[in-house]
């Protein structure tokens, strides 16, 4: 499953902004700050070597100067310029939040706001550094790109990873960090991340975001589980949703999904075990979603997997409600109800599902099958023929053509006189006898012919039984 697309970024300009020393204060902060300055006005001159120099020593002295005179939250302000300047965004972000905290506190809201915007700039250059590489790394996975997208991905982590340093309690920082791990297939990572984060980002209005995040980040890991056929982990990870969002129909349906899968691996009473559980995870999945018809297919799929025909017939039924054109559910409730001895209805509902799908041979024998089980064999070797027929046969090109090359005066050309040209002629041949079925759809009738002699082997008809008074 694709992860939702990702928030847009933001585009703020790089806009750092300076202030000139007007006070007397500590010589470390002093110093400090001028080594900021001359740094800066290196780096713009192309000179990278007295750049990474100066801001070093800026580093050093701000460092000391946070140490002895630890009110002076200008100057911290620009320990985290320095820091941010050599990328190292944990110091820096620590020394920003305490000189926002610090200058806001006094009131100094012209320092504030040199400072606010100057860690804002930084952040922003990470936080969209790192859109764009999730972005980058998303187009490479659908182009089947695997290792460029790793590539990609990773950079993108280091990227947001560096932004949440430079300002913790980022909603959407968090949010498109959790994004770029799951992408990558780290979904403990991503989930570690979004935990954290309704902590760390309490305070952001948009936290909330991280609840949906966290959701589709734990139903991706779970899927992930199960496409790596990690059945049991993947069985006590939806159970553990499941447990913490009951009214959610997607993680029981991954739990259903997980117990069918697994129930493939198993033998006997374990296997029916295994279908038991994926028909009640179903089965409670469609309750949460009763519009959803493949739910409760699913779940009367499971049931009569597991030998539990009460169960199984309960839900093809409400399959059946919701579709009753659904050949496959037709189908289905009439096995099972033929399995129950309930053969009149087994009989009754087989007949709709050969009705909505006439050229599937595979109702015909469940058909046959019914009335074999109900003792009606004359009926069960009309539907079994018409199966046979369907299974070995092969289609005249020219159905009325074939039909009309039946030997003069047989009963082949007698039911053509009264029936006209049939919609099917199948050539086959059993037991070394080659025969010809005509096939009459629209009337629900087909007939079996000895092929050279025209002589009638079988009428069968399909049309339902008149219900009983």
């Amino acid at each position: 499953m694709k992860l939702r697309s990702l928030s847009a970024g933001l585009t703020a300009a790089m806009c750092l902004s300076m202030v000139a020393v007007a006070h007397a204060r500590n010589p470390h902060c002093a110093g400090g700050i001028q080594y900021v300055v001359q740094g800066l006005r290196d780096n713009a001159k192309g000179n990278k070597e007295d750049y990474l120099r100066q801001m070093n020593k800026a580093v050093d002295q701000l460092s000391m100067c946070a140490t002895e005179d630890g009110e002076d939250h200008e100057a911290l302000g620009y320990l985290g310029w320095a820091y941010a300047e050599l990328d190292s965004m944990g110091p820096a972000g620590d020394a920003f939040s305490k000189a926002i905290a610090g200058l806001q506190a006094k009131g100094d809201k012209k320092r504030f706001e040199v400072v606010n915007n100057n860690r804002e700039s930084y952040w922003a250059q990470r936080y969209n550094d790192g859109i764009r590489a999730v972005t980058d790394a998303q187009q490479f996975a659908e182009a089947g790109a695997k290792e460029e997208a790793h590539g990609k991905f990773t950079e993108a982590i280091d990227k947001l990873t560096k932004a949440k340093l430079l300002k913790p309690g980022s909603a959407a920082t968090l949010r498109n960090l959790a994004v770029a791990y799951a992408a990558d297939g780290q979904f403990d990572q991503a989930e570690t991340v979004l935990r954290n984060g309704l902590t760390e980002a309490s305070a952001d209005t948009s936290v909330g975001q991280l609840q949906d995040a966290l959701r589709i980040t734990r139903a991706n890991k779970a899927g992930k589980l199960l496409d790596e056929k990690k059945y049991d982990e993947a069985i006590t990870y939806y159970a553990e949703l499941s447990k913490n969002e009951p009214s959610s129909a997607d993680h029981l349906m991954g739990l259903g999904n997980a117990y069918f899968s697994r129930a493939a691996t198993k033998q006997d009473a374990a296997k029916k075990a295994d279908f038991k559980l994926s028909g009640d995870a179903y089965a409670k999945a469609f309750l949460v979603k009763k519009e959803d018809a493949n739910l409760v297919f699913n779940a009367a799929l499971a049931y009569q997997n597991a030998s539990e025909l009460a169960l199984a017939e309960a839900q093809w039924r409400e399959a059946v409600k919701l579709n009753s054109k659904d050949a496959e559910a037709l189908s289905s409730l009439g096995s099972v109800l033929a399995d129950e001895a309930k053969f009149d209805e087994a009989v009754r509902v087989l007949h709709q599902a050969v009705a909505e799908k006439p050229d599937n041979k595979v109702y015909f024998r469940q058909l046959g099958a019914a009335y074999s089980k109900a003792g009606n064999n004359v009926k069960s070797t009309e539907m079994l023929m018409i199966y046979l027929a369907m299974d070995k046969g092969t289609a005249a090109a020219d159905a009325a053509g074939a039909a009309k090359a039946a030997k003069a005066g047989s009963a082949a050309t007698n039911t053509l006189g009264a029936m006209g040209s049939p919609d099917k002629v199948l050539d086959w041949e059993y037991d070394s006898r080659k025969l010809q079925t005509w096939l009459y759809s629209g009337k629900k009738q087909a007939f079996t012919f000895d092929s050279a002699a025209g002589s009638l082997v079988q009428k069968s008809d399909w049309n339902p039984p008149a219900a009983k008074k």
